[in-house]
């Protein structure tokens, strides 16, 4: 019988590493996508739930709020401008082209897969790994885990920018210790990513 150690070291392997290659090569097709954060994520509340009483989402400190909108909104200009000079026929198209479905994106993307990314990346990640990691070691190793992940996109922007958030995501988590505060930044990054026009780099096919 695996000692828990092995357990965590090849439930690292599969969740983390092998999942994002099997999506790479193809050797899982692309919707499977959403089911299968969704499978984790209810394995993930099973597992840090056991002997807590906790719930998921929790309060938040105003100071702590005002700090997160406040670095969005540089990072919102930095995209915005981005997005100009580099993808300038993007920027707003799919508003522009498609405004109904941007509107249920909106709404749906927190919901179907920022709520389910943040309980794998960091809820569960810092449950199973802060006793093994220094604090400035797990948020690099969580970083590069969310970048790597985003692999199954297979373009560059979307694992440097998934590097970029997976930092700040994993920060504000530790040092807010607030669930919902990171759900609430996830979302902000995420939508204005498809705002901004730049969602085509986040997900497989055509939005209809």
């Amino acid at each position: 019988m695996l000692s828990i150690s092995y357990y965590k070291f090849f439930e690292f392997l599969f969740i983390f590493i092998c999942l994002p290659l099997l999506f790479f090569y193809k050797i899982l097709p692309p919707f499977f996508i959403i089911p299968i954060l969704w499978i984790l994520t209810f394995y993930i509340i099973y597992i840090t739930s056991v002997g807590s009483s906790k719930v998921i989402f929790d309060k938040i400190e105003k100071s702590d709020l005002y700090y997160v909108l406040k670095r969005f909104f540089y990072f919102a200009c930095f995209l915005f401008i981005f997005t100009y000079i580099f993808y300038e026929d993007r920027l707003f198209n799919f508003i522009l082209e498609k405004p109904k479905v941007f509107i249920f994106v909106l709404f749906l993307y927190p919901i179907l897969s920022v709520i389910p990314q943040e309980l794998i990346f960091r809820k569960f990640f810092l449950f199973r790994y802060k006793l093994i990691f220094r604090k400035e070691a797990l948020i690099i190793l969580n970083a590069l885990v969310f970048s790597f992940i985003h692999i199954i996109f297979q373009n560059y922007i979307a694992v440097l920018f998934s590097l970029v958030g997976g930092y700040i995501f994993m920060k504000t988590y530790i040092e807010s210790k607030s669930f919902t505060l990171v759900c609430i930044e996830h979302s902000l990054y995420g939508n204005f990513i498809f705002t901004v026009g730049l969602g085509e780099f986040f997900y497989h096919g055509n939005i209809t």
